[in-house]
């Protein structure tokens, strides 16, 4: 029997890139293998009618194209209402079996839960991270006071919450959502594809792959490189992916005058490409310190064969993703110094090469999006033979 799966999210996979998004498109296409039928109600991030069919899943545009970040990077707030408005429109999201909705921009979740009292669906958040009261602060000031509010509230929404690590699982029973309410289903890659995807360009020290945004601290990464510089070691980057900061990132490596050794892609819609590009480098550095644990990112560097250095932070990689001297390293002080002296340090004194052949790949692969979605399917087999209704 065919079963109908609605993704609620303003922002479309392939058509914008991003790490959640990409999450529920690998999830849908398992999905879709499974007797689901999969539509996705966006805004319109693509060209041609309202609704499209691609890659098996259907896409409805809810609302027209429209800038999600300020000037500074940050999400714009009328966004977040804009889109919770246009999915309001659509009363026959009711009709679904189960309604998936990211976590972001939180506004869309009232009118879901709305639709699940005047029909059948089944509401399901996946939650991918908590922000807290000093984030909330430090993004929108005092109206972050407000976010902070609608975060503690919206986590309740739904008896039905996916976290994506177990840091996360606990920070929203620190929220006062149940124990039963939160299930762990970590995120995933495709490993068939980056086993098979081959080095094609030149080779890098560095990679960098993921948005470019204030809190990625790539500033960090390039500073660090102009510091192994000074130090006597001519150090490569590359750097894949944009972002509202790219342009900040272009004028600092200009600053520092180490043109010469870094380049940036910009976003590269082949995943192939990204691998092989990520496979020329020797070391992945994620210096995140807002990731919600779950980064897709690192689960792909590390199925490419690299170790990942990153900053240990309580709101940057997820414990359960890094295991010290095995596919990974963490560096205790948030400063490009810092930074700098770790990658120093394991480009003379560790065999990354061995460390890589033997745990960074074979860590990977247990995270296979097959893996992955057969969790999600069999999770909402389990809801859908509970009583009908919204619980």
């Amino acid at each position: 029997m065919l079963k109908r799966l609605a993704i609620l999210y303003d922002c479309p996979y392939p058509f914008v890139q991003g790490g959640g998004q990409k999450r529920l498109y690998e999830i849908s296409q398992y999905l879709l293998k499974q007797d689901w039928e999969v539509e996705w109600y966006a805004l319109k991030f693509w060209e041609g009618p309202n609704i499209i069919k691609y890659e098996g899943i259907t896409y409805n545009a809810v609302g027209k194209q429209t800038d999600i970040y300020n000037s500074a990077g940050k999400r714009k707030i009328w966004e977040t209402i804009y889109y919770g408005i246009s999915i309001a429109q659509h009363v026959e999201l009711r009709k679904f079996d189960i309604m998936l909705a990211g976590q972001w921009p939180l506004f869309h979740l009232i009118p879901a839960r709305i639709f699940c009292f005047l029909g059948k669906s089944k509401l399901v958040v996946d939650w991918w991270e908590v922000w807290g009261r000093d984030h909330w602060i430090s993004y929108f000031g005092k109206k972050g006071v407000l976010g902070l509010l609608l975060e503690k509230l919206l986590s309740r929404i739904t008896p039905h919450i996916i976290a994506i690590t177990l840091k996360g699982k606990d920070q929203l029973q620190d929220l006062g959502v149940s124990k039963d309410a939160v299930t762990f289903i970590p995120n995933g890659i495709d490993f068939e594809k980056i086993s098979n995807s081959n080095i094609k360009s030149d080779e890098f020290d560095l990679v960098y792959m993921g948005r470019l945004k204030d809190h990625k601290n790539v500033d960090h990464l390039v500073r660090a490189v102009s510091l192994l510089n000074e130090m006597g070691d001519f150090v490569t980057l590359q750097i894949i992916g944009d972002g509202p900061e790219r342009k900040n990132l272009e004028a600092l490596v200009k600053e520092l005058n180490i043109s010469d050794n870094v380049k940036f892609h910009g976003g590269i819609e082949s995943d192939i490409e990204a691998y092989s590009r990520m496979k020329a480098s020797r070391l992945f550095v994620h210096p995140s310190t807002k990731e919600g644990g779950g980064s897709i990112t690192v689960l792909e560097a590390n199925a490419c064969g690299l170790p990942v250095v990153t900053y240990r932070h309580e709101n940057g990689i997820s414990e359960e993703l890094i295991s010290e001297g095995i596919n990974g390293y963490r560096v205790d002080e948030i400063n490009p110094r810092a930074l700098a002296d770790k990658v120093r340090y394991l480009f003379l004194e560790e065999d990354l090469g061995k460390i890589a052949k033997d745990n960074s790949v074979g860590h990977a692969k247990k995270y296979d999006w097959f893996n992955i979605g057969k969790e999600y399917d069999d999770y909402f087999s389990e809801l859908l033979n509970k009583d009908k209704g919204c619980n």
